[in-house]
């Protein structure tokens, strides 16, 4: 392309980019980047969604704070896939600090979550044996308008089941969280997902 006297875009390096981050060739797409830079090209708000999605599904997202700066002080703003990607990478990893972090961040700045958000959350909070957080975070998802899928569901039926099989607890709890699971187990099944 640079040989016919064609010079890439952002399109074009965005391309690369993307292509190296799902084929799993981070240091390649990271190499791109920077290739990019020294042509002179800037990276837009996609081209950092782009790596931050490398890193994340790479399990490497703990890793994406130099990048999420360097795309700041280029006057570039995070947008919802940002959040939802640095999010989304943290639940990954299990690190619930930094996912509610950005939730935080992410509704402060007027974005909604989607769906897929609010599973990662839910999913943090019921690995963590937090299901009345978990239940609450469906609660506000509905809120704002957003319906629960078969996920959010198997997400929550799991965690009540699993809360109930922990050691020492008392007869009351060890009926009322298999009730609650059953709940929404049944709830799921009105509305059509088993």
């Amino acid at each position: 392309m640079m040989g016919k006297g064609i010079s890439p875009d952002i399109i074009t390096y965005n391309a690369l980019i993307q292509g190296y981050c799902l084929s799993s060739h981070l240091k390649n797409a990271f190499s791109v980047h920077s290739q990019m830079l020294t042509e002179g090209v800037s990276p837009n708000v996609e081209t950092y969604n782009i790596l931050l999605r490398g890193l994340s599904a790479a399990s490497l997202i703990k890793d994406a704070a130099g990048l999420v700066n360097q795309m700041k002080e280029r006057g570039l703003i995070p947008n919802a896939d940002t959040y939802d990607i640095l999010l989304s990478g943290h639940g990954k990893i299990g690190n619930m600090k930094e996912c509610i972090k950005f939730y935080c961040e992410m509704i402060t700045k007027g974005f909604v979550p989607k769906t897929s958000t609010y599973n990662v959350l839910i999913s943090c909070f019921s690995k963590g044996k937090k299901m009345s957080e978990a239940k609450e975070l469906m609660r506000e998802m509905q809120v704002r308008g957003l319906s629960p899928n078969s996920s959010t569901y198997d997400i929550l039926i799991c965690g009540w089941y699993r809360l109930s099989k922990q050691p020492g607890l008392s007869k009351s709890l060890k009926r009322s969280y298999p009730a609650e699971a059953k709940r929404l187990f049944e709830e799921m099944n009105e509305k059509g997902f088993i």
